[in-house]
């Protein structure tokens, strides 16, 4: 059964709802230090469904259910956009906030398959996780953590290092193995 909505009607018979959260504070402190370091070179767009990024045509041929359970429910945290009127609107890079929750093995595996298909359409993609023994420092890693490097958000220690690390990977064609 539909739910008839007036827009006339007040407000006492309208369903309860509360203002929610954009973004989680990981997020918004990425977006601070991405705008920091990079500036406005790029668009940063928080909470992208992975579907958009990894889109596919029209004609394409069935995915697996779970996989396309996966790839119509996923989001990426942040995704860098080129600025200007005739700039490609494709993600550029894409950002992911690591927690302690990644660390759990069914997380690991959903990080994996994203990584896999943000790969399969030439998205370079780039981890960020806090320091646990000192919240200054981030780790800024690719998937396969071979590149890294540390930034500390409050002395700008590895400030250089982080914008060419980060400027590297938003010029890429597709990421580093």
């Amino acid at each position: 059964m539909l739910y008839a909505f007036d827009c006339d009607n007040s407000l006492s018979s309208f369903p309860q709802f509360q203002s929610g959260e954009i973004i989680n504070e990981l997020e918004t402190i990425a977006i601070d230090i991405l705008e920091m370091i990079l500036g406005d070179r790029f668009r940063y767009c928080p909470q992208v469904p992975l579907e958009i990024i990894c889109s596919r045509p029209e004609t394409f041929t069935r995915l697996p259910i779970e996989l396309w359970k996966f790839w119509v429910s996923s989001r990426v945290d942040i995704a860098l956009m080129e600025r200007g009127c005739r700039a490609s609107r494709k993600a550029k890079l894409v950002i992911e906030c690591q927690s302690h929750w990644h660390d759990r093995p069914e997380v690991q595996v959903r990080d994996r398959k994203k990584a896999r298909l943000l790969a399969s359409v030439g998205v370079p993609l780039v981890y960020l996780r806090p320091i646990d023994r000192d919240r200054r420092f981030y780790r800024f890693y690719t998937p396969n953590g071979q590149k890294e490097v540390f930034y500390n958000s409050i002395t700008q220690q590895g400030r250089t290092e982080l914008e060419a690390f980060l400027q590297h990977y938003s010029t890429q064609l597709t990421v580093d193995s």
